[in-house]
């Protein structure tokens, strides 16, 4: 089976000379765009450029970090349009930074309190049914105020016997044992003692491996009809949580199409400015823009960053 190519993608703001004609014989001409540019900053001061630059560093961060927490594909591409209105446009990306993460915490706190839910109703759907399998009644299981403390549970059939002997050696009429049905290599037992000695009993048992059933708290009296109540919340809840996971999977694609749209945007204003300071005001340069399907050699990629201004990233 043919591995896919390693895609990476080569930004750079280069002088109108030898330099650029050498970065586009780097890729096939399908992937490769090239601009003319005239990289100018609005006579901003040198001090200023810097600080636009250390602001748009912190944004392109700030959706990098966000794309990997929605585990979002980075796609990069060539931004649309050169006009970048930095005042705005770093304002209105913060806000949208804001406005995903809040979307995407209110669905997923949605998703996490249903399947807490769904896993809550499985849970009870276990407990129930193996209550009815133990083949002891609802008024045997059920331990009334003052009465003896109930437990249910299974023991090995190998160890059972030892375990009813050493009860009755330790606790003789302090303490009862009942069998109920078999399952595999296991009995099901009902232990009723006083509640001041149940929990040395269950200690005796646990020598024997003996394994307690949680007695739901509910009433014991229709244990199949509250099996089915049960099974037909969790089906409900498991289609809200069907329905809540298909709408974060719509989210998360309309996000990632928005986030690498402008994360292109900030990479490329980025390299605008970055190119100013290196190339000079005014200067009339080439914003180059390449699919690259092979790793560039380190002497290549030395001498572009002589030149001008690049960057490399990878993208799918």
């Amino acid at each position: 089976m043919s591995v896919p190519a390693k895609i990476t993608i080569l930004r750079a703001i280069l002088p109108n000379d030898a330099s650029a004609k050498a970065a586009l014989g780097l890729g096939t001409f399908s992937k490769t765009e090239s601009r003319s540019v005239t990289l100018t900053s609005g006579q901003m001061t040198t001090e200023a450029l810097v600080g636009r630059i250390k602001e748009l560093s912190k944004l392109r961060d700030e959706i990098l970090q966000v794309m990997r927490q929605l585990n979002l594909t980075r796609k990069a591409g060539p931004s649309s349009d050169d006009q970048f209105d930095y005042e705005e446009e770093i304002e209105t990306a913060h806000e949208e930074l804001d406005e995903i993460r809040n979307q995407y915490q209110e669905i997923q706190g949605k998703i996490e309190k249903i399947q807490r839910q769904v896993d809550d109703s499985k849970k009870k759907i276990a407990a129930l049914t193996e209550i009815s399998q133990t083949g002891f009644a609802a008024d045997q299981l059920e331990s009334e105020a003052g009465d003896f403390r109930r437990s249910v549970g299974r023991l090995p059939v190998k160890k059972s016997e030892a375990a009813q002997k050493a009860l009755q050696s330790q606790f003789k009429d302090q303490a009862a044992l009942a069998v109920g049905n078999k399952k595999q290599d296991a009995v099901y037992v009902l232990i009723a003692a006083p509640k001041d000695k149940s929990s040395q009993v269950l200690q005796t048992l646990l020598l024997y491996d003996f394994n307690p059933i949680e007695i739901p708290e509910h009433e014991l009296s229709d244990v199949e009809s509250e099996i089915q109540r049960q099974e037909d919340r969790a089906k409900a809840e498991s289609e809200e949580l069907d329905e809540l996971k298909l709408q974060l999977d719509e989210s998360r694609g309309k996000t990632g199409q928005a986030l690498n749209r402008r994360l292109d945007e900030v990479i490329d204003a980025l390299m605008l400015l970055r190119g100013i300071l290196k190339l000079g005001e005014r200067t009339n340069a080439s914003r180059v823009y390449i699919r690259l399907e092979r790793s560039l050699p380190a002497e290549t990629v030395d001498n572009l960053t002589r030149t001008g201004i690049i960057e490399l990233e990878p993208s799918s």
